[in-house]
């Protein structure tokens, strides 16, 4: 049998066509009047014939009760019907036997509060149907505005039809806050640098939402922030907010990203089995952060390569998931592989277990602003970390949010290292044909390059380290129809590049000539569309394969 639901109010068809079932058999048979019904046997009523649910906003609720009634002697076995178009969670049925005394059952609708890709297919609603103990789920994604709907209850006699109303609304009636993202990856820098990052705040309710920000100690927030258990590494990328996520970084170190991955606000995002994400890294423990949903599915992860558990990552609604790996070993270098089942697998970070974290001193954060009235808008809240106190090592606080919708905190993490470290990145090139791969990270290309048989040329220049001042960061695009690698430090690429996939940035170039710093120079070859890069100002005689220059990428060493 097939049992899918929804709240609406119940009316007895006379006189036409039904379904009759008996176990799972369904046959068509005609109504008699209830009077013949009543001499013959048992009739299933109910009573309202209609509910109205009223109006709900996202985050909001609304129930009902209808009451199902054996008008005739003994008892009546229904099954039910949900309304069409509405999918049925885990294959549950609902059914029941009813007697002469009447039996509540209940209809709640919830209009979930959604974020990401969701939100622009319309509202989102979760139908429960209890009765006697026992539940079934259904969602559905609808426009706004009225919504009408029918559930239908089938006995041996006839069927019966419950219909609910309900007024779906852009906003909640009552502010109601919302923050992206929770936990912030400042990444790693020196000491006496200054951090900036945003905060995305919202009001998802039609009232206006009145907020404060600050951190522990400040005024109107709590004395003290809870400790934060291990390092947060975030798979958040500001490149990308939608299309393709860049599976070539930047990544922080040891991450490894293979297949075919959308972004979705940022975060990696795929389907299917060729979605692959691997980490190395030292600690006691790890555990994983990543968003459920009604496309989700079950996923795998191993540890250095022996399989540890199988994550599901399917939810009713899409909601954010946590997964806790393992933790409490032996510090050691290890190797994690998360390889996504056949559904929807949205990534959002890790969180490294046995690494020490301090909490930030006084005043290491501002917030600008903090304060303020939201409505429809979006606020944007500036968090900026000032590093000129720090010592190496990794430190963490939290932001909190007062407000007249709900309270909320947002974790930050900074990793603070030593001026020893490297300013400058060697890049290695590959060729294939005609296509220039050029990498700062070959041990994360080795699939890739293995798979095209790319052919290792050295190392073609040097790189600036990731916030080295007066330089920004160099971008890499792919064409898999021409079988070419573009690079260009403007995010857009500095002109139309239509079939080029963005996979991300390979280290950071000079915008203008610094001191030691060289010219890097573009080819250009138009019979096949590719290009090449290199600091010989001829070339390294391409021309002879009929490339022409190009202009200026950037500076290098």
């Amino acid at each position: 049998m097939r049992i899918r639901f929804c709240t609406t109010s119940i009316i007895v068809l006379l006189g036409l066509s039904c379904v009759t079932a008996f176990g799972d058999h369904i046959q068509r048979t005609s109504l008699m009047p209830i009077d013949e019904m009543e001499s013959y046997g048992s009739v299933l009523t109910v009573s309202p014939q209609e509910i109205d649910l009223g109006t709900l906003g996202p985050g909001e609720e609304s129930k009902g009760t209808v009451y199902l009634q054996n008008s005739g002697p003994g008892t009546t076995e229904w099954f039910a019907e949900g309304p069409d178009g509405w999918i049925l969670s885990e294959n549950q049925h609902l059914s029941g036997q009813t007697s002469e005394t009447s039996e509540p059952f209940s209809i709640r609708l919830a209009y979930l509060k959604e974020t990401g890709t969701l939100k622009d297919r319309g509202c989102a609603l979760i139908l429960r149907l209890e009765t006697g103990g026992h539940e079934t789920v259904l969602r559905h994604e609808v426009p706004l505005g009225d919504l009408r709907e029918e559930i239908r209850f089938l006995y041996d006699r006839g069927t019966i039809s419950v219909f609910f109303h309900v007024k779906l609304l852009e906003l909640s009636s009552t502010p109601l806050l919302d923050l992206e993202p929770l936990r912030m990856d400042f990444g790693t820098t020196s000491p006496g640098k200054q951090i900036t990052k945003r905060i995305l705040l919202k009001n998802r309710g039609r009232e206006s939402l009145k907020w404060t920000a600050g951190v522990a100690g400040g005024r109107g927030m709590p004395p003290t922030a809870p400790p934060s258990a291990g390092a947060y590494v975030s798979l958040k990328t500001e490149v990308s907010q939608t299309g393709p996520y860049p599976v070539g970084g930047p990544f922080p170190e040891g991450i490894e990203l293979s297949g075919d991955w959308s972004s979705d606000g940022g975060y990696p995002s795929g389907q299917g089995e060729q979605n692959i994400l691997r980490y190395r890294f030292t600690g006691t423990g790890i555990g994983l952060y990543f968003w459920k949903s009604p496309d989700g599915g079950p996923f795998n992860v191993f540890l250095d390569e022996t399989f540890v558990s199988r994550v599901d990552g399917f939810s009713e609604r899409r909601e954010r998931g946590e997964a806790l790996i393992f933790e409490g070993q032996p510090e050691g270098s290890r190797l994690l592989t998360i390889i996504n089942g056949a559904g929807r697998l949205t990534l959002e970070g890790l969180r490294v277990f046995g690494k020490t974290v301090r909490k930030g001193p006084r005043g290491w954060i501002s917030i600008f602003p903090d304060s303020g009235f939201t409505t429809r808008e979006t606020d944007y809240i500036n968090v900026a970390l000032n590093t000129g106190q720090l010592a190496p090592g990794i430190y963490t606080d939290h932001v909190f949010f007062q407000t007249n919708g709900g309270a909320a905190d947002v974790e930050v993490f900074l990793t603070v290292t030593t001026e020893t470290t490297s300013k400058f990145l060697d890049v290695h090139r590959y060729v294939a044909g005609s296509d220039y791969l050029y990498t700062t990270k070959p041990q994360f290309e080795d699939p890739r390059l293995q798979l095209k048989r790319y052919r290792y040329d050295g190392i073609a220049f040097r790189l600036f380290a990731p916030g080295t001042p007066g330089t920004t960061e160099f971008f890499r695009w792919f064409n898999p129809s021409k079988g070419d690698h573009y690079y260009a430090y403007d995010p857009k690429g500095g002109k139309a590049l239509p079939g080029y996939r963005l996979e991300g940035a390979i280290g950071n170039i000079a915008t203008s000539r610094l001191s030691g710093a060289k010219e890097l120079y573009r080819w250009f070859n138009s019979e096949n569309g590719r290009h090449f890069y290199t600091t010989d100002p001829a070339g390294e005689g391409i021309t002879k394969k009929g490339y022409r220059f190009d202009g200026i990428a950037g500076f290098v060493r």
